[in-house]
């Protein structure tokens, strides 16, 4: 069977905490909620190309704002029952969730992976710990103090320096039948809606009009999506985003 390693889909696209220069781009995103039935026939579909998946995790956004978050977790499992599947969330709403999403992180072994934003004190993170581990949960907290600011207009660096720059590690992103190397390609489109921007919108590859080789071929390679990031990424400090977010919240002046 041929393998990837890692993919990552969103739950959600729109957040209760809005980061400046979200990679998703939340704080331009209006509500939306995944179709679990949707996320079974793009599964169901890599399944059908005999593709293996080891690591599944779920996005936003938030996806605890996701009122069927267990059915997302219920059909990732029936349809890739051996794949390591966590959940990316800020935590901030995990005192909020009931028994059965509990339940459900037990049966099917999730690990919730926090970022800690400077929003949450480190009293608030020792009492979240403490209370996962009564519940017998694999937890992992990762600080998050500065974002990663990549994009670029009218790039005129090499393709070869992008990617050496890329810090994605192959983070396939799964969306709406397509398949892509990263969140970006997922992204430019609303974001030149948005803004007005005439960033690289291309990137993705329709699984439902590929086979298992172009699908494993496209995702192994570098795209003309790669040119909407920049060879110097820049590191900025956390902050929440402003009620009108600016384009150059992500994009850098070169």
């Amino acid at each position: 069977m041929n393998t990837i390693d890692y993919i990552e889909f969103w739950a959600t696209k729109h957040c209760n905490l809005n980061c400046r220069g979200c990679s998703s781009c939340s704080p331009i995103s209006k509500e939306w909620y995944l179709d679990p039935e949707k996320l079974q026939q793009d599964l169901v579909r890599l399944r059908d190309l005999d593709i293996k998946v080891n690591n599944i995790n779920i996005l936003g956004g938030e996806p605890l704002l996701h009122p069927g978050l267990v059915d997302l977790l219920d059909v990732v499992k029936n349809v890739y029952p051996q794949c390591n599947l966590g959940i990316l969330t800020n935590g901030l709403l995990l005192h909020k969730m009931g028994p059965l999403f509990w339940s459900k992180c037990i049966e099917h072994s999730i690990k919730i992976k926090i970022t800690w934003f400077p929003v949450t004190t480190e009293e608030d993170i020792t009492k979240l710990e403490e209370d996962l581990k009564k519940r017998g949960i694999d937890y992992h907290i990762t600080r998050k103090t500065k974002f990663n600011k990549i994009l670029v207009e009218n790039n005129k660096s090499s393709m070869e320096s992008i990617v050496r720059a890329c810090g994605c590690n192959n983070a396939y992103n799964l969306y709406d039948g397509c398949v892509s190397r990263c969140t970006v390609p997922m992204v430019v489109g609303a974001f030149n809606d948005y803004f007005g921007t005439r960033l690289i919108d291309c990137g993705r590859l329709n699984i439902y009009e590929a086979t298992t080789e172009e699908v494993l071929d496209f995702l192994s390679k570098p795209n003309q999506s790669c040119m909407n990031c920049s060879a110097h990424p820049q590191k900025v400090f956390w902050e929440k985003a402003d009620k009108r977010p600016s384009k150059n919240d992500w994009i850098i002046e070169e």
